[in-house]
């Protein structure tokens, strides 16, 4: 991608985390367009904790490698910067200490078991249209959190390190929530990552069944 000639546009970053049973946490961090077009995607080498962080950490080490090891080197490591970054991933929120970037949770109000586990954004489209007149829907969370909102069937939640108003929130994110449902890109992250995944142990397996033929 052409990184230098979409600098001035405004762009937003998704960031989520991919957990492997066999490998550990795959971190992928992309990068999206107001018209939901990918400007630029990092992902993570596996991490896995060591026995000893497990115990010395305790309860505070999955925000540890979620904000920490994998968020922070991803967006540290684009070329773009975002004028928010989405998450759904709880564990994630912690990076707002880290970053000046508005951090934000996005929950899905549609049950997460319905969505295809690889999907394209035509069927997510097509499963969750968006207002045909580009209307963006806003209101104020049920969940009474101070800073969190609902657009277009997605719960939004801001860190607790932001100081802006659910109305600045909601005009921050309406370019893009009108043509992007906001849970999305999260399932385009996990599809590459899994992809990645695939490339990798095919590429190791190759040499194997060369050194066999």
């Amino acid at each position: 991608m052409d990184a230098a000639s979409t600098k001035a546009l405004a762009a937003f970053g998704f960031l989520t985390v991919l957990e492997s049973p066999d490998h550990g946490l795959f971190g992928g961090y992309l990068v999206l367009s107001p018209q939901g077009r990918p400007l630029e995607f990092r992902c993570s080498t596996p991490v896995t904790a060591s026995r000893a962080q497990e115990i010395l950490y305790g309860p505070t080490l999955r925000p540890y490698l979620f904000a920490e090891v994998i968020g922070r080197a991803l967006i540290a490591g684009a070329e773009l910067h975002a004028t928010a970054i989405l998450t759904d991933q709880r564990d994630m929120l912690p990076l707002s200490l880290l970053r000046p970037e508005e951090i934000l949770l996005v929950r899905s109000l549609t049950s997460e078991s319905a969505l295809p586990e690889i999907a394209t954004t035509l069927s997510i489209s097509a499963k969750y249209p968006l207002p045909e007149d580009g209307a963006v829907s806003v209101s104020p969370s049920a969940s009474g959190a101070a800073a969190g909102l609902i657009i277009n069937g997605c719960e939004i939640i801001a860190s607790s390190t932001s100081s802006r108003t659910v109305d600045e929130l909601a005009r921050m994110l309406e370019p893009l929530a009108c043509n992007v449902f906001l849970a999305e890109p999260f399932q385009r992250i996990r599809a590459a990552l899994t992809e990645a995944q695939l490339a990798s142990h095919d590429a190791a397996e190759y040499p194997h069944d060369r050194a066999a033929a």
